[in-house]
């Protein structure tokens, strides 16, 4: 651009889908280009915004319109790249987002100033550490640099089993790319992954890692985003976020356990970061590595359309073979039976847990509820404490002597009497890992126990301290819920328990079979990864469901699969739609139905699905109703959507969009 007098459209971090044109001085406040930050006057606020487009021409508005003037321009340093503009245009479009609120997502945060950081102790750099590979190992990374050879922007499926060294073929090809002088991408389900993932990458790398998650310091995110983007440090290790760091040249995506549900964002923008990264992927035509022991029906139906190559790693790395499996039933083994033991244990469970402790060895004992209690009863009129605010019980905390709403966050202090029939005969109903930390501590001698749920970890730092305890045996017990099953590494664990199997199989959920069985084979894959055998109890009421079937290899995963896939195409859900949920919200629960009901009837398309009462009914005391839509295209669910915007927009509802939604 030549001149001083340009013309910008502008995204504002605001929940509106259009661009604001304004006036650029560049002559007082330099060149600008798209991707640029830049300050300006929005209504009675004062905002950064991204610039979109730049032009010498006005824009075509009526000439007495007076268009406003951009104030200023920030620092070059957090400029978006040419990509990341890309990916946030699409991602904005694809998952009906506002597109400056998607831009800011990856911008660094505060960036109108400078922020200190607390420089990280500097390691000296390391010789490279290149481990053996397995012949497996070999014969996937070759195949691979052969398919990269050929067809640069390739897509891969690494199926490997828990344990089978997943991470050693990811380095191997890091270092390919690297070599090119390119940047390097790996993604991971868990920030609690990041630190120890970073370790190895850089033993094996010898070169600095970037961390990237919501996690770090604002001050430590504006540093890592500046060297990430001129290159200083070409490797970065990340949560879901990591999608948007601004590689000066990438060259490499990874993204590990790539069936995992955390990799869609739950709030505000709604993405799903391996759709990202394989957007981003084709769009810079790089390489991009799916890993998983249980790959999503999406990814393995890609596969077999042609779109992904599906490469195996069958074995284990470790010299034993994978974990034996042992079921338990809770209704025919004997329990433990003692005044101060609420949850459901078995006393063969108890027996193999005190086993490998006696051994000096290591146990994880997986329980998918937090707190003391799932919720507090009346013994003699059957009533529970729920929260004022949401449709949800309050969760029993012991040792703080409060309820809790997971939902929106009330606490209160326990009543001593039924607010019904003001019986003193309160109980706690239905264990969380609270519970089971001070029962095992009761029933298991020498253990050390620690526990890792969202209750308990407050931070990152209380994160990597607890995970370092564990890796160092100052704990010889791990109580955990989902964050227990993600791709931890302890060599030491010979025996992991999953305490309650039936409430991963029981979920009302499309995916309840697909999800329930990657829970449980991830969460065995913790057992036995070194080179000491494993062992995993299965407990559970309900042990003859499909699922457990596949575990204990009565039925073949292979024909699992089929009949999930074939059972997803006959009802039309994904993959073989596009999948979005529209959650109408408001106060006034009736107004609320009749509007909804109305709104399906004017549609009338035999896809749709509801409405229906969320699962969640009230939340922050506002009322709740789903339609759904299984649409054969993107065009037709955007068609839809914006339909129901429109109505929505015309009798003031508050509506949220989600596309592929991974909850309830």
């Amino acid at each position: 651009m030549s001149g001083w007098g340009l013309y910008v459209k502008v995204a504002v971090p605001r929940p509106v889908d259009s661009l604001f044109d304004y006036e650029y001085d560049e002559k007082e406040l330099g060149p600008i280009k798209p991707g640029d930050l830049v300050t300006l006057s929005f209504g009675k606020s004062k905002l950064n915004a991204c610039v979109v487009e730049v032009s010498e021409a006005r824009p075509a508005l009526d000439e007495k319109i007076k268009i406003k003037k951009v104030s200023g321009r920030l620092s070059e340093n957090w400029s978006l790249t040419e990509d990341i503009l890309k990916l946030c245009q699409f991602g904005a479009e694809y998952y009906q987002y506002a597109l400056g609120e998607a831009f800011f997502v990856a911008t660094p945060p505060k960036p109108e100033k400078e922020l200190g950081v607390r420089a990280r102790k500097s390691k000296p750099v390391k010789v490279p550490f290149i481990k053996d590979l397995t012949q497996d190992q070999a014969q996937v990374v070759e195949q691979m640099r052969k398919t990269i050879e050929q067809k640069n922007d390739s897509v891969f499926l690494l199926q490997g089993v828990t344990g089978s060294g997943k991470t050693e073929v990811y380095i191997e090809i890091a270092r390919t790319v690297l070599a090119k002088n390119q940047g390097v991408l790996i993604l991971v389900p868990e920030i609690a992954l990041t630190a120890h993932l970073r370790e190895r990458f850089e033993n094996a790398l010898g070169e600095p890692i970037a961390l990237w998650h919501s996690a770090i310091s604002d001050g430590l995110r504006q540093d890592q985003f500046k060297k990430v983007k001129s290159g200083e440090v070409r490797v970065v290790v990340g949560a879901r976020s990591g999608i948007f760091a601004p590689f000066k040249e990438l060259g490499l995506i990874v993204v590990d356990e790539e069936h995992d549900q955390t990799y869609k964002q739950e709030e505000r923008f709604r993405y799903h970061a391996r759709d990202l990264a394989l957007f981003r992927a084709k769009y810079l035509k790089i390489p991009v590595i799916l890993g998983s022991a249980t790959p999503s029906l999406e990814t393995l139906q890609r596969s077999r359309e042609g779109k992904n190559e599906h490469l195996f790693l069958k074995r284990r790395f470790s010299a034993h073979a994978s974990p034996e499996l042992e079921f338990v039933s809770l209704i025919d083994e004997p329990l433990i039976i003692h005044d101060e033991i609420r949850t459901p244990i078995a006393e063969v469970t108890i027996k193999r847990m005190q086993e490998s402790i006696d051994r000096g060895e290591q146990v994880m004992v997986f329980l998918n509820r937090r707190g003391f209690s799932q919720f507090i009863m009346c013994k003699d009129c059957g009533w529970i404490k729920k929260c004022t605010n949401c449709s949800i019980s309050m969760t029993h905390y012991h040792k703080k002597n409060e309820l809790s709403c997971h939902v929106c966050g009330l606490k209160i202090k326990i009543s001593e009497t039924c607010e019904e029939c003001h019986s003193h005969e309160l109980t706690g109903m239905g264990s969380g890992t609270e519970a089971l930390e001070e029962e095992l501590g009761l029933l298991l001698r020498d253990s050390k126990i620690i526990r890792l749920d969202r209750d308990q970890i407050t931070s990152q730092k209380r994160l990597e301290e607890t995970l370092d305890d564990f890796r160092q045996l100052k704990a010889n017990v791990m109580i955990g819920t989902q964050m227990l099953v993600k791709g931890h590494d302890f060599p030491k664990v010979t025996c992991v328990v999953v305490m309650m199997a039936d409430m991963l199989l029981k979920w009302p959920d499309f995916r309840a079979s697909e999800r329930a069985l990657q829970t449980l084979i991830q969460v065995s894959g913790r057992s036995g990864r070194a080179d000491l055998p494993g062992r995993v109890m299965v407990q559970g009421y309900d042990l003859d469901h499909p699922v457990l079937k596949v575990l204990r290899g009565e039925v073949s995963s292979d024909v699992f699969i089929e009949e999930e896939l074939a059972l997803r195409k006959l009802l039309f859900y994904p993959p073989f739609s596009r999948f979005v949920r529209y959650r109408f919200e408001d106060a006034d629960q009736y107004q609320l139905k009749k509007k909804v009901e109305k709104l399906a009837l004017l549609l009338s398309d035999e896809r749709l699905m509801g409405p229906s009462e969320a699962l969640l009914f009230r939340a922050h005391n506002r009322y709740r109703y789903d339609l759904y839509y299984k649409a054969p295209s993107i065009e037709a669910l955007f068609r839809m959507s914006r339909k129901i915007k429109k109505w929505s927009n015309d009798e003031t509802l508050d509506l949220l969009v989600d596309v592929d939604p991974y909850s309830s």
